[in-house]
């Protein structure tokens, strides 16, 4: 028998309205052939069956459903051992249910005995019911943070002002270019925002055996709240966080400690970590406070018409499996500036505030750092 139970009886029990018309048939020219020795009903639901019709011509689909009636609240071992029992007192042997490694392991272990073939259906059985598309929903939490600082790429890249007379140099700065859109802007005005968001992912896991796996997966996190200036909302933004991921999975199943407990078999615990490609999307509106902070000058967004940039990330965290079908994960989207990489691409696709005095806030004068996204989420198998 393999380790999978449930398996077994669903396939057993596909295999028995085969059975059960084969012995129909072949018992049709034999007096009294239906009986329990053939169909191992109990005897009541037998004469029941039986009352006031030839036994040779009873309907199988009645006997289908004597037999289901017969089995009611039995449980799935005492399933399948019925069926046993009915296959080999119909002259039929039993033989080990298909499996989906089955022909790996013929092919691979073709000379082992049984014992050595059940101990590995049973191994790569747990890998395959953990293997599969799934879906997720998520919820999570991280801080961003917005640093604009007038005239950054511009000082950089020696950019005087349009007016003549002005000179920009490594030496003298004096001449650069600046919007003087915020007050004490060159100083630099740091606007942060508290994300909570919520989201889902699609994706296909597959585990090479009971304890490793891998999995590709594309996720996205909503998150909407307000910008502050110190301790003051200046506005509000939407942010979508959206990407693809790659992940290496590890898994310590219970069922090493916990034997064939009904209740631990299934369940693991485990640790995963990958990597995340995506996009970062942002969107903001200024409100009546804004002014405060910009020399009176008024915009209907506060940094970005919107923002579109790549983003770049690491995934960690731990999972706990309830069942082979249904997780939960603990990690963390990481950003890669986190240990001093590049986190974030702009392609030119990103369109910043423009204020009533016509001047145009530059991108590259806004760096835009998160925390870790921190997350749960839950995994259904399908």
């Amino acid at each position: 028998m393999l380790g999978d139970r449930s398996v077994v009886a669903r396939s057993v029990g596909r295999v028995l309205a085969s059975v059960l018309l084969v012995v129909v048939c072949l018992c049709a020219d034999t007096p009294n052939a239906l009986n329990n020795d053939t169909l191992l009903l109990d005897k009541k639901t037998l004469e029941s069956l039986l009352d006031g019709q030839d036994s040779k011509r009873v309907d199988v689909v009645e006997i289908l459903r004597a037999k289901e009636r017969d089995l009611q609240g039995k449980s799935t071992q005492e399933k399948i051992e019925h069926y046993e029992k009915l296959l080999r007192s119909n002259g039929i042997t039993p033989a080990p249910m298909p499996y989906k490694s089955g022909d790996y392991i013929q092919a691979r272990f073709a000379n082992a005995d049984s014992s050595k073939k059940t101990h590995l259906s049973k191994y790569y059985t747990s890998a395959d019911k953990k293997s599969g598309a799934f879906a997720s929903v998520m919820i999570g939490a991280s801080h961003l943070s917005q640093l604009y600082t007038d005239g950054l790429y511009n000082k950089t890249n020696n950019v005087p002002k349009d007016e003549a007379g002005f000179v920009c140099t490594d030496t003298d700065k004096s001449g650069c270019k600046t919007s003087g859109v915020f007050s004490n802007g060159e100083q630099g005005i740091e606007l942060v925002s508290n994300l909570f968001a919520f989201g889902g992912g699609f994706g296909y896991q597959k585990f090479f055996n009971p304890y490793l796996g891998s999995r590709l997966y594309g996720d996205g996190l909503l998150s909407a709240g307000k910008e502050r200036i110190k301790d003051q909302a200046v506005g509000s933004f939407y942010y979508v966080l959206g990407g693809m991921n790659v992940d290496v999975l590890a898994e310590l199943p219970f069922s090493l400690f916990a034997g064939q407990n009904r209740v631990l078999k299934d369940m693991a615990v485990g640790l995963y970590g990958g990597l995340s490609i995506g996009v970062l999307l942002l969107f903001d509106q200024a409100n009546e406070n804004l002014v405060k902070h910009t020399n009176g000058l008024t915009s209907k967004d506060v940094l970005w018409n919107y923002l579109l940039q790549v983003d770049y990330g690491f995934n960690l965290g731990a999972s706990f499996s309830l069942t082979s079908r249904y997780k939960l994960d603990f990690g963390a989207k990481i950003p890669m500036s986190a240990v001093g990489l590049p986190s974030e691409l702009r392609l030119g696709l990103e369109s910043p505030a423009s204020y009533s005095n016509g001047e145009t806030l530059v991108s590259k004068d806004i760096v835009i750092k998160r925390t870790p996204f921190w997350y749960a989420s839950f995994i259904m198998l399908f």
